[in-house]
């Protein structure tokens, strides 16, 4: 798979986070945005709220093109013991860098 494809595979889960998991939430739970804000999800808000497609673009090539990317990826690869494919493995590392920067 090609860095590119993967970029867009990653920007499509971002979207996702950003405009589908909520709605998908509360409709899961028969509409009850009270139960998914007290049991499932906290506040209906999430890290990405105020970002648009071009910020999404720019946050995963800052975190792609790093000239640490490769290294680190690897060793959240091994962390995660291959238990999901690199697709998820992609999306799920740059979601982590967003939510659990280090500073």
């Amino acid at each position: 798979m090609m860095l590119k494809e993967i970029k867009l595979n990653v920007l499509g889960y971002l979207q996702y986070e950003r405009d589908a998991r909520i709605p998908e939430l509360i409709d899961m739970y028969d509409g009850d945005e009270q139960y998914v804000i007290d049991e499932i999800y906290g506040p209906l808000e999430t890290i990405l709220d105020d970002k648009t497609d071009e910020d999404l673009v720019n946050i995963i090539d800052e975190i792609m093109d790093a000239p640490t990317f490769e290294s680190e990826f690897n060793e959240y690869k091994e962390y995660m013991d291959d238990e999901d494919d690199l697709e998820t493995l992609y999306c799920s590392y740059v979601w982590e860098c967003i939510t659990n920067p280090i500073v």
